[in-house]
């Protein structure tokens, strides 16, 4: 077979595999030995990866596994050419590379997995520690360790009497690490929703509510140095206690709050330094948010169609994807969508008999 590619130079022959989407990729190592090489090659993927691609719509449901509603909740992938089903999983992180982190809590336990929409890779895990017991929501994120280029989990357990205990995954050393916080972890009773992922430059992000006060405060993790940071919010006499969640809006950790009691008018603060806010934009916006991407809200109007609405430019565009459960939370049975690039980012997979995809 590699006399069918040898015509070509390798610099040619590797600038044309860049181009290409990782579906094409994946079908292309079987052509020649040094395809396969080529296209497995750590730095290939890296610089695949940082091509200029456009991004995916990833639309999945969180439903039952039969028509009466009796079975085990999953994640369903909608998609005619790549459907994928992850029976078990109700809830999804991310993306970053390519990769999202699902998650479910059965009992006092929080079972997790890794996957790679574009490869259909899978990573099953279970966390060392025990599920939150006040919160319903875990302190639980993903990212890469830029120092090592190693991809990692982090969750973070609050136990009785405010006692925190940490527990960080190395996919390349395939093992957990478990460790009490140097730094003091703020009280909380409440983890704010994400649009999209709240990974940035090596750091994960969480936008908490709690203590007396009921404030606001930003929870860092930095995949480096294993080390979390607290960080103030904005002040909360001009910032309302509606703050949505937090997002990603050129290339800096932001707030999305709501600046009314009507729930209409928007505004995002953008984190500057830790500490320093500032504020970039107002809006108004009557449709429901699901998600966003690249200073953009992908947002739903009436009849049940994605509308992407940039923030700087004040301009909507529709997206060509509709369903009918966009209005509704894809945990309340409605329909869930991310945006991500794909990548040929990978990991050893591990088999796990309650996963099927």
């Amino acid at each position: 077979m590699d006399d069918c590619v040898v015509h070509f130079p390798e610099d040619i022959q590797k600038d044309i595999l860049l181009r290409c989407p990782v579906k094409s990729l994946l079908r292309f190592k079987c052509v020649s030995k040094s395809w396969c090489a080529l296209i497995k090659n750590p730095k290939f993927v890296q610089q695949h990866l940082k091509n200029r691609s456009p991004p995916q719509l990833l639309a999945y449901t969180v439903g039952t596994s039969n028509d009466a509603g009796r079975g085990p909740r999953s994640i369903t992938l909608i998609s005619e050419e790549n459907p994928q089903t992850f029976i078990g999983m109700t809830h999804l992180i991310g993306s970053v590379d390519g990769l999202f982190l699902m998650y479910r809590i059965i009992d006092t336990m929080i079972s997790c997995a890794l996957w790679n929409p574009a490869t259909r890779e899978v990573r099953s895990l279970q966390i060392p520690l025990p599920a939150p017991i006040i919160f319903d929501a875990p302190l639980l994120g993903f990212g890469l360790d830029p120092v090592t280029n190693d991809y990692k989990i982090v969750y973070s357990h609050c136990g009785y009497w405010r006692k925190y205990t940490a527990a960080v995954y190395s996919c390349s050393r395939g093992s957990w690490r478990i460790f009490k916080p140097k730094e003091p972890v703020p009280f909380y009773t409440d983890v704010k929703h994400s649009f999209g992922t709240a990974y940035l430059n090596g750091s994960y992000y969480w936008l908490l509510r709690g203590g007396d006060q009921r404030n606001y405060t930003i929870l860092s993790f930095e995949f480096g140095s294993e080390m979390f940071e607290e960080i103030e919010g904005p002040d909360r006499n001009i910032v309302s206690t509606f703050a949505l969640g937090l997002m990603l809006i050129d290339d800096s950790i932001a707030m999305l709050n709501y600046t009314t009691y009507t729930m209409l008018a928007y505004d995002i603060w953008a984190l500057i330094q830790p500490g320093v806010w500032n504020k970039i934009v107002t809006f108004e916006l009557f449709t429901p948010i699901k998600t966003c991407y690249d200073s953009s809200l992908i947002t739903v109007v009436n009849d049940s169609q994605l509308v992407s609405y940039n923030v700087r430019t004040n301009s909507m565009r529709y997206l060509g994807f509709q369903h009918p459960g966009l209005s509704r939370h894809a945990i309340l049975g409605g329909c869930g969508v991310s945006y991500y690039k794909e990548s040929l980012v990978t990991f050893k997979q591990q088999e796990h008999e309650d996963l099927d995809h």
